[in-house]
């Protein structure tokens, strides 16, 4: 068949929505070229047709309980977000669900039984409507930096099976106002015509214009858009904002949101868990090692956490079997200035003596002077003679 690769690319595009009558077109196609004996064309459109039918085998437990309930078109690949008049610049990126799910981030059992209820909720919305009950379909997310909102808000994305347009607040400001709220304008007006969730990152730009004393009328105008399109929202579909800096933002905003969750750092039980993920049975520390790294990231987010089990990993890797934990935990903190507010980078860069002492009256996770000695790599013996003499050093100077 002439044009054939062409062919292909239109079924491909055309498979994308959920009708039977182009998978039926397809069937017709493939049983011609069957009768032309084209062997491997045949093979291709029947590979396009398998995969079809793998999406809607994977996907209906995620999209009928979220999107039946939902009004508004298909969001399928071949849609473009919509754009700024002026520069063409895109006013949101558009992410589908993938066959592998994002697993909801670590959190305290207590903070992740809150949120599998808000996917419950979400996934019965249909269930509600029925009953008429008001679903809650808006959610604010905040916290600081790195402790997992964009990615609790993507894996909420692929857990109902429905695509999410994600829009950075602070891309969509531009030095002209009103071209701003025109751009959320119609990037409101587009996710209202789909079923999907709209995802407003980076959510306190909008409250950083006040800065500008010359645009307060033009500012009030951008805001009252920007309430008015959520309150449209509100009963037609789902709606995460996610911000970094929450006291920057107006007590009539917050209102718009029916759910608010500030995502904490990490406690000890989750760094531990957080810290295990990221080393394998190829590249592993010890427990005495995982202890100490679980006591030095207090107060560190995710997204730390993994930055300093990377940076680990990497001289693991390199170094073999010259590698030294303690002498690599400094060079870390040394090459990471301000990863954290916690005071323990200095009680690490401090002597070995002060740091066996901080150690070994850690009443958090019980550093015993067998423990400290496998830490260091020494006898526990040599620990006891250290903490000794760094008593002594203390009562002198008493």
């Amino acid at each position: 068949m002439q044009h054939y690769s062409i062919v292909v690319a239109i079924c491909r595009a055309a498979l994308q929505v959920e009708n039977p009558a182009i998978s039926g077109h397809v069937e017709r196609l493939i049983k011609a070229l069957e009768k032309d004996e084209e062997v491997d064309q045949v093979a291709g459109l029947k590979k396009l047709l398998q995969a079809k039918k793998k999406n809607i085998e994977i996907l209906p437990s995620r999209v009928v309980l979220s999107s039946n309930a939902l009004t508004g078109e298909q969001l399928i690949p071949t849609v473009k977000a919509p754009v700024d008049r002026e520069t063409s610049a895109s006013l949101a990126e558009i992410i589908f669900p993938s066959a592998n799910p994002i697993t909801l981030p670590i959190f305290e059992s207590g903070l992740a039984s809150s949120i599998n209820n808000i996917l419950d909720e979400w996934k019965h919305v249909d269930k509600l409507k029925s009953k008429g009950i008001e679903p809650a379909l808006s959610l604010m997310l905040f916290g600081a930096p790195g402790t997992g909102k964009t990615l609790l808000a993507h894996h909420i994305g692929e857990t109902l099976g429905l695509p999410i347009i994600v829009a950075r607040l602070d891309g969509l400001l531009s030095s002209f106002l009103g071209t701003t709220a025109r751009n959320i304008a119609n990037l409101f007006a587009f996710a209202n015509r789909y079923k999907c969730i709209l995802l407003l990152d980076e959510f306190d730009a909008i409250a950083k214009l006040r800065d500008d004393p010359n645009e307060l009328g033009e500012l009030k105008r951008v805001v009252n858009t920007l309430l008015q399109c959520l309150d449209e929202r509100s009963k037609i579909g789902f709606t995460i904002a996610i911000t970094n800096h929450e006291l920057l933002l107006d007590s009539a905003i917050w209102r718009r949101f029916d759910l608010r969750i500030e995502i904490p750092k990490p406690i000890a039980l989750a760094r531990r868990t957080m810290l295990q993920n990221h080393f394998s049975d190829l590249i592993k520390i010890t427990e005495v090692q995982l202890d100490f790294l679980v006591w030095l990231s207090k107060g560190y987010s995710g997204s730390d956490i993994e930055k300093l089990a990377y940076f680990i990993q990497r001289k693991i890797a390199i170094l073999d079997k010259e590698f030294h934990f303690l002498e690599t935990i400094k060079e870390y903190l040394r090459l990471n200035a301000n990863t954290n507010s916690n005071d323990r980078k200095q009680k690490v860069l401090s002597s070995p003596e002060e740091l066996a002492q901080i150690l070994n009256n850690d009443t958090e996770l019980g550093f015993s002077q067998m423990k400290i000695a496998q830490l260091f790599g020494v006898t526990q013996p040599k620990i006891s003679k250290m903490l000794n003499s760094n008593k002594d050093i203390v009562a002198l100077e008493g």
